[in-house]
């Protein structure tokens, strides 16, 4: 199945690797580009799409923070530690509580992995 990229992805074959990599196992996920302001989105998958309620087109060109699926339960500490996870050069992992798009589901407890690549 050939990689989906939208309009804002530069052309690159290194992100088609990782986008390949990690679309068959399973695992929810986007890439940002840490070279725009606010980390800009430029990829998402279909598992980030179908477990937050946005459509790619939604979520593109918006923070990697995530600001978007904030909600009520969302703790200040979590996000203190997103925007330190995103400073850094290091993997961290964060645990955080995100709301859906509709906003009437659960929120949900999600544990992030953040890396440079």
């Amino acid at each position: 199945m050939p990689v989906r990229r939208g309009h804002v992805a530069p052309q690159n074959t290194f992100l088609g690797i990782i986008i390949r990599k990690f679309e068959g196992q399973n695992k929810k996920f986007l890439i940002a580009n840490a070279r725009v302001q606010n980390c800009a989105i430029i990829y998402c998958n279909d598992g980030f799409c179908e477990m937050t309620g946005f459509s790619r087109p939604d979520v593109m060109q918006k923070p990697c923070t995530c600001d978007f699926l904030h909600g009520e339960q969302t703790k200040r500490h979590a996000i203190a530690q997103v925007a330190q996870a995103l400073l850094g050069s290091e993997e961290r992992k964060v645990e955080i509580t995100y709301h859906r798009k509709d906003g009437e589901s659960n929120p949900m407890l999600s544990s992030w992995r953040f890396c440079s690549v």
